[in-house]
């Protein structure tokens, strides 16, 4: 009788060890999906604020009473250079105690104006503040969703600032903080929404739930004037934090004087993700995600 023959080692119980392999490979890099997966959904959080964004501006604008105080001090530091300079000029010029004394009351005069002009412009700004109910904050991006190229849009209406318009001298304008609750943001995908709380923007962590613009400087003004009805065209530069990196953004703007009590506008600019140390993690079914983002703010604002 022939005696049976033995299995071969790559063949054991009617399945290849080959298949074996790969349906194991395909087990573990599964599981390490899943696991990963896992981790940026818990992590990612509800979405839900941990505070309004008046509470955020609260911390990050400067008081009534700290301004006035800078006004004081600004205007003792100028009488303390105006008042030697201006009696040592009088009696270099012998021009006589009297004389001394009204050049010292003229040149103090001047210097204190120079000083209140600076701090208090002749025409007062009317301070607009931002209806988050009304005003939204967006960024856009590309990536390719599961082989599909896909548009990702991400907004909230949780913004917030204050913005004081001069409408004799726009130049004399100026913005407040404007806060926005990345927490908040939301796409058309809760994974991804998930994603950019733990992974992206961090957002879930609280030291990193508000992305934080400062304006320093606005110009290039359309217009000297503006009634209503009528738009500015401006650009402001300032500071933009997000994810605790902050780095010096220029956003083209436009607002329009819609009432007396109300204005509307616009503001977007286009950055590299990677320059605030943002990465985008690796996951399945999402790839080719453009390196560039746009971030716009819509926002409707009134006085009151």
């Amino acid at each position: 009788m022939e005696a049976p023959k033995q299995m071969s080692n790559a063949n054991r119980g009617g399945v290849p060890y080959l298949l074996v392999l790969i349906l194991l490979l395909i087990a573990l890099a599964g599981g390490a999906a899943a696991g990963i997966l896992g981790y940026i959904w818990i992590t990612g959080g509800s979405g839900e604020a941990s505070l309004s964004v008046e509470e955020a501006l609260a911390t990050l604008e400067l008081s009534e009473d700290t301004m006035a105080a800078a006004v004081g001090t600004a205007i003792v530091e100028a009488a303390a250079t105006v008042i030697p300079n201006a009696i040592a000029d009088a009696f270099a010029q012998d021009t006589g105690l009297e004389a001394v004394a009204d050049d010292v009351t003229t040149m103090v005069e001047e210097g204190v104006a120079a000083v209140v002009e600076a701090f208090m412009p002749a025409s007062e700004p009317i301070e607009f503040r931002i209806v988050s109910a009304e005003s939204r904050a967006a960024f856009t991006l590309e990536e390719d969703l599961r082989g599909v190229r896909t548009t990702v849009i991400g907004s909230t209406s949780e913004v917030g600032g204050s913005i004081l318009v001069d409408l004799a001298n726009p130049g004399n304008s100026s913005i407040g903080a404007i806060v926005i609750n990345a927490r908040t943001l939301e796409t058309d995908n809760s994974f991804r929404n998930r994603a950019l709380r733990s992974q992206i923007l961090k957002s879930a962590q609280d030291e990193f739930e508000f992305i934080v613009f400062e304006a320093r400087a606005l110009s290039n003004w359309s217009a000297q004037s503006v009634a209503l009805g009528e738009s500015l065209n401006f650009d402001v530069t300032g500071d933009l934090t997000v994810a605790g990196v902050t780095r010096s953004v220029t956003f083209p703007a436009t607002v329009t004087l819609d009432s007396e009590t109300q204005i509307s506008g616009s503001a977007s600019v286009n950055l590299l993700h990677a320059d605030f140390g943002l990465v985008i993690p690796d996951v399945p079914s999402v790839a080719n995600v453009t390196d560039d983002v746009t971030l716009s703010l819509e926002f409707v604002a009134r006085t009151g």
